[in-house]
């Protein structure tokens, strides 16, 4: 029977799995790619979009960018640049930045080389032309006594007299740029004739008075003078600043000379100073005129070097007549960018976001992500920058389906959890049902035996007495002792079975009255110590007086405690002694019977109130698995609650709470 029902249970399962289970998944799976395909679809049609967008963007930027070029061109064409003085070259494009903030690094070339920025220093300057460019007369007395002092110091070794004749050059009315020549001069003869202090007095004026201009080899008095005073960290920190920062026109040449001496290594950049420099070598390595180019005429041409590259827009200086003389500059990529990109997106009312990426070099983008964004190439400005495109907030295919997609993906795990916690639950329903019907056939098979010893022996003794005379009285007592016992056995079995079959089916009633729990409990004790006597066990009362009244089934608790006192003498192991307490506690009544038997495991304590439960352990004596599922239901309908404490090999002590009436509580 047992056999057929698991035939059919597994039938069950495969109709539930095979009418349900696949047919769902399929739908599922045909859902999803149906989803799948919705999304192809949307990010195909984005793509498109945002590539129209972008080519529609690149192609304004540079017109825009062009015209901003020319403007700023022509206006720089205008600005008289044949000066020889850089300083004054750079004043008149710092001026041109700011009204053209497109333009970022001016350059001028001449030929083929590049005469601004200066990457190399120009030839010393002859002392003749540079003490007479002012006063002819001042400067013509002036070089006499410096060139025979000169001729003192170098020549004749003579620095005592050198010095007198360079303060005599110091104490002439003649420029300021003199003066510091002669100091110069000074601080070296104090130096030799052993003044260390005049030679860092003078120093310090050099530095102080004449910093910002510069002697025959185009150095600046302020670093000159620097590195002949005391080298400070303020002082070093300070001289870095300002070279950095542009404080002196300077070469190429001359600033790497002057940072390896305050940082000890070739410059990295770091400020707009060094980054034209940086594009003028950029610029005299790469840049090829592609000629010819009429006056007026605006050229573009994209140069390697930088973080990337630089996109230089250029014309013909006005007295160049198309040979030698170019004015440009390098396009300002980071106000591009910042300003000019964002003001022809909003011109076209794009939405999407638009930013600009290197495609090689130091700044180059991480790969884009093909589904979110679409680059955009920019040939005519800027060959080594792409836009890059992404979808506006609202606008990617996750975010118009999104919410669908998680609504049908959540449904489709809800779907499949459904699904598998269906067969989860009639698996173990099958499971718990063929485990219950095999308890059930093991509980029949063992009732079976119980109830054949107790009628085996009660027939034995029967017939025995029946057929047989003359047995001593001693002996008959002893018959009818065994007839009897084994009878209180039988009828406590069939209480047990016939309990248990009213629980099952729903029909077991309790008659609750008020009343004493110690009366019935004594009784029951009384009944059933002969028993246990007989047994070879020892039990111990312990009963307080004037309990609180109990709403109980006398009959129901009778039955409760002789299962537990059942069960102690199965599984009480060598130990012969149970021990029996009732006592009230916090407004309840407790009954705790307790043995030192062989205990339960932990992982068991809870098990053992279910039906047709027994502890796995090759110590217990017979016993069916009802006992405690009875005790747990009788105390269930009295509203109260089992307790158990127990250990293996440390006994077990069972409690039984029963609410005390409140009225009565004590």
């Amino acid at each position: 029977m047992v056999a057929l029902r698991h035939i059919v249970y597994r039938r069950a399962i495969r109709i539930y799995v095979v009418a349900i289970v696949l047919p769902a998944l399929v739908l599922l799976y045909l859902g999803l790619k149906s989803v799948q395909r919705q999304r192809d679809a949307i990010n195909a049609l984005l793509v498109s979009n945002l590539r129209l967008s972008g080519e529609k963007l690149a192609s304004e930027l540079e017109h825009r960018t062009a015209q901003l070029a020319d403007a700023c061109l022509r206006e720089a064409a205008a600005v008289n640049l044949r000066t020889s003085d850089g300083r004054q070259i750079r004043l008149q494009f710092e001026r041109l930045r700011e009204q053209h903030p497109i333009a970022g690094y001016f350059f001028l070339l001449e030929g083929n080389s590049v005469r601004y920025p200066a990457l190399r220093t120009p030839p010393p300057r002859q002392l003749e032309a540079y003490a007479m460019s002012e006063d002819p007369a001042a400067g013509k007395k002036y070089v006499a006594l410096f060139r025979e002092a000169e001729d003192q110091e170098l020549r004749l070794d003579r620095p005592e007299q050198a010095l007198a004749g360079y303060r005599r050059c110091y104490e002439l009315p003649t420029a300021a740029s003199l003066k510091a020549l002669a100091l110069s001069r000074m601080a070296r003869c104090f130096r030799k004739v052993g003044r260390p202090g005049a030679a860092e007095q003078a120093y310090r004026t050099l530095l102080e008075n004449y910093g910002d201009l510069f002697d025959l080899s185009h150095r600046p008095y302020a670093l000159a003078a620097g590195f002949e005073l005391e080298q400070t960290p303020a002082r070093h920190a300070q001289l870095y600043r300002d070279l950095v920062r542009g404080r002196w026109e300077l070469s190429a040449e001359q600033v790497n000379y002057f940072l390896s001496r305050l940082v000890g290594s070739e410059p990295v950049g770091g400020s707009d100073y060094l980054g034209q420099f940086e594009f003028a070598r950029a610029l005299e390595a790469g840049f090829r005129h592609r000629g010819p180019l009429r006056s007026g005429e605006v050229s573009a041409y994209a140069l390697a070097g930088g973080q990337g590259g630089y996109q230089t827009y250029y014309t013909l200086l006005p007295a160049g007549a198309g040979r030698d003389g170019l004015l440009g500059f390098a396009v300002n990529l980071k106000w591009w960018e910042q300003s000019l990109l964002p003001q022809c997106r909003a011109r076209l009312a794009i939405k999407e976001e638009v930013v600009a990426v290197w495609k090689s070099g130091p700044g180059a983008a991480p790969p884009r992500r093909a589904d979110a964004e679409v680059p955009v190439a920019l040939p005519g400005i800027f060959p080594f920058l792409d836009l890059s495109l992404s979808p506006a907030p609202g606008a990617t295919w996750s975010d118009t389906t999104r919410r669908g997609f998680l609504v049908y993906t959540g449904s489709t795990v809800l779907i499949v959890a459904v699904l598998i916690m269906g067969i989860l639950l009639l698996t173990r329903d099958v499971s718990r049902e063929s485990q219950l019907n095999q308890f059930r056939s093991d509980f029949v098979s063992a009732v079976s035996h119980e109830l054949k010893t107790p009628l085996t022996l009660i027939r034995l003794y029967g017939e025995t007495l029946s057929e047989g005379e003359g047995f001593p009285d001693e002996d008959r007592r002893g018959f009818y002792q065994i007839i009897t016992r084994e009878a209180e056995r039988l009828t406590h079995l069939i209480d047990k079975v016939l309990t248990f079959a009213r629980i099952e089916s729903g029909q077991k009633q309790y008659h609750l009255q008020e009343g004493d729990l110690g009366l019935v409990v004594a009784r029951t004790l009384e009944a059933y110590r002969q028993y246990l006597k007989q047994l070879g066990f020892s039990l111990t009362v312990d009963l307080a007086a004037d309990l609180p009244l109990v709403r109980f089934d006398p009959d129901a608790v009778s039955q409760a405690l002789l299962n537990l006192l059942d069960n102690a003498v199965k599984y009480s192991g060598d130990s012969t002694e149970v021990n029996v307490r009732l006592r009230a506690l916090d407004g309840k009544v407790i009954l705790e019977v307790e043995d030192h038997g062989i205990g339960i495991p932990p992982k068991e304590r809870q098990k053992v109130f279910e039906q047709f439960y027994r502890v796995s352990d090759g110590a217990a004596k017979g016993g069916y698995g009802l006992g405690l599922f009875l005790v747990r239901h009788i105390m269930d309908a009295h509203g109260g609650s089992i307790e158990i404490e127990s250990g293996r090999g440390e006994g077990s002590r069972f409690r039984l709470v029963f609410p005390a009436l409140p009225e009565l509580m004590t």
